[in-house]
């Protein structure tokens, strides 16, 4: 150890409550700097590791144009629409690999059944999704296809399972599910019967047999999902007309991912919209992220006003101590160098303390958010996500606006006339 790095050592231990003190501000920051973004990223990963599931790369989801008016969006009311016609030109996009249909099934249907010796009626939602799109999400040895005869096979979202083990099931006191518990379960499905809209025409009311299949991210959120085959099937039994089919979306497949960009565009030029549910979401929680960094770095960066004033008192104290080492041969930039040795110091020993008492904090909220929230759905396993890479950057700062707020004081340090400063 060199003899300026020795002074710095302990010119730090006689003066550490000063410094101390003066870096609260800096250790209150680094800890809300690690609070903040490790919530940021553990609410990130839970909404994009659980609540949206990812699609693959190459999927594009496409919706009709909706109208704004003040803060309410109408898809409605828009002029655009999708039909078959529009299935068509996207099919012709180059880069498009296929198109999938989805389809609302908008006339009245009722859901009748045992569910633990409960006798459940319900109105219900129902979409119809071409077969292939979701081949994989069925349980092996089960069939998603439109059949004459045969229970009518659906699939629900598995955010609904969650909703249900999160809530229904406790408030009904009923015991909690798993997905492969479920599969192959029956139900009656009432279609042209509703407690909302009544029954349109009695005669037309029709009851069928459905089994649950499956689960998958593409099914209705609060509803079942059928074959589209079923859903033109009912809309021709009980409406009776032969009117132009419509789709509430469509997933675009790519043949790669590179040529995405160019299908969007080709697409956004038709006046239809791509879902960006997902880029949205993320962006918002990043700039949250973003704006709690920020104000933990501007509490680091004002606390450094702190250490400078300290430093600058440190060294009127010590005037006469820094004049005999010039004295006795050290230079300006030895005494500067003194200086910044021991703001660096004091910004590793503060930014350890502001870590570790950013992860305690974590730890103890963590803690409680676990025990004392009740089940909500996707409630995750923890709320935090602590990242090695924000502890070394949050160290880092702290070392960095220490020896910033250093600057001033270290320059006017070396400036200390030797002859005057020992005589005073």
């Amino acid at each position: 150890m060199s003899r300026i790095t020795s002074l710095a050592v302990k010119n730090i231990i006689r003066n550490r409550r000063a410094i101390l003190l003066s870096s609260i501000g800096i250790i209150f920051g680094i800890a809300s700097f690690v609070f903040f973004v490790s919530l940021g990223n553990g609410i990130k990963s839970a909404v994009f590791g659980k609540i949206l599931a990812k699609l693959p790369i190459n999927v594009i989801e496409v919706t009709p144009k909706s109208s704004t008016i003040g803060i309410f969006s109408f898809s409605g009311l828009s002029s655009s629409s999708i039909d078959e016609s529009t299935v068509e030109t996207i099919s012709s996009i180059k880069g498009v690999k296929a198109v999938y249909r989805e389809m609302v099934l908008d006339v009245p249907i009722q859901a009748r059944g045992e569910f633990y010796s409960r006798r459940i009626v319900t109105d219900l939602a129902a979409t119809g999704i071409d077969e292939e799109l979701v081949k994989e999400d069925v349980k092996e040895g089960y069939r998603f296809e439109f059949r004459e005869d045969g229970p009518i096979p659906v699939i629900v979202s598995r955010h609904l399972l969650e909703l249900y083990n999160s809530n229904i099931a406790q408030a009904m006191k009923l015991p909690r599910l798993t997905a492969d518990a479920i599969i192959g379960f029956r139900f009656r499905l009432v279609v042209g019967r509703s407690f909302l809209s009544g029954t349109r025409d009695a005669s037309k009311v029709r009851e069928y047999e459905c089994q649950l299949v499956g689960f998958s991210d593409k099914a209705i959120l609060l509803g079942i999902t059928m074959p589209i085959g079923y859903v033109r099937k009912f809309k021709k039994d009980i409406e009776g007309s032969e009117e132009r089919e419509r789709y509430k979306k469509l997933y675009v497949i790519a043949e790669d991912s590179r040529v995405i960009p160019a299908i969007t565009q080709e697409i956004t030029s038709m006046g239809l919209e791509i879902d960006r549910t997902r880029k949205t979401i993320g962006g918002v929680i990043n700039i949250a992220i973003l704006f709690l960094g920020t104000l933990s770095i501007l509490i680091v960066a004002l606390s450094a006003i702190n250490i400078s004033n300290t430093f600058a008192l440190l060294i009127f104290e010590r005037r006469r101590e820094i004049g005999v080492l010039r004295a006795v041969g050290a230079s300006r930039g030895d005494i500067r160098k003194m200086i910044f040795l021991e703001a660096s110091m004091a910004g590793i020993f503060n930014g350890l303390i502001g870590v570790v008492s950013g992860l305690i904090f974590i730890t103890f909220v963590d803690y409680l958010a676990r025990t004392k929230i009740p089940d909500f759905p996707y409630k995750p396993d923890t709320f935090f996500d602590v990242n090695v890479y924000v502890l070394i950057i949050a160290l880092l700062f702290s070392v960095f606006f220490c020896t910033l707020g250093a600057l001033l004081p270290s320059i006017k340090a070396s400036k200390i006339d030797p002859a005057r400063a020992i005589t005073m």
